[in-house]
């Protein structure tokens, strides 16, 4: 993503956008899952495996949820989608996801380490992870959810 940024005018095709991020959160994710899955497995959370779910899942399923449906929807279409959107704009996307998924990353991995155990933990997470996931909403909403039909934009490819 180190492509020059003098030309704020400089648009990337709304669906090169949403299979961007798409990818990242999709393998962000999964690595995070498979460490939850395996410090379940070894007995991380003892008793309290059923509360580390249920702080887990609601932290990456719904943003994963709204990308697999609107690139699912965009799959069945027959027409080929012209829409764009400014480059700027998915790069701060892009990178405020990175910024949430390295921080919740970051609070199970780190976890070893806390003064309290996992579930206190992760209850005391929200404090950052919720203002965080607001905001990382918010942007990919806009990308994920804009019906608005672009009308000769100029598009470039990513190159990333």
């Amino acid at each position: 993503m180190g492509e020059n940024t003098a030309n704020s005018d400089d648009r990337v095709l709304l669906d090169t956008a949403r299979w961007r991020l798409s990818i990242l959160w999709f393998i962000w994710a999964f690595v995070i899952f498979a460490v939850v899955v395996l410090q379940s497995i070894f007995g991380r959370y003892g008793e309290q495996v059923q509360e580390a779910w249920s702080w887990f899942i609601p932290t990456v399923v719904p943003t994963l949820s709204l990308m697999i449906g609107v690139i699912g929807e965009a799959a069945m279409q027959n027409q080929k989608d012209v829409r764009s959107v400014k480059r700027n704009f998915f790069k701060l996307a892009f990178w405020i996801s990175a910024g949430y998924l390295l921080i919740l990353s970051l609070t199970i991995l780190l976890q070893p380490f806390a003064p309290v155990g996992a579930i206190e933990l992760y209850v005391r997470s929200n404090y950052w992870l919720a203002p965080m996931q607001g905001i990382v909403a918010g942007a990919l909403g806009l990308l994920f959810t804009s019906q608005q039909r672009g009308v000769g934009s100029k598009t470039t490819k990513l190159a990333t």
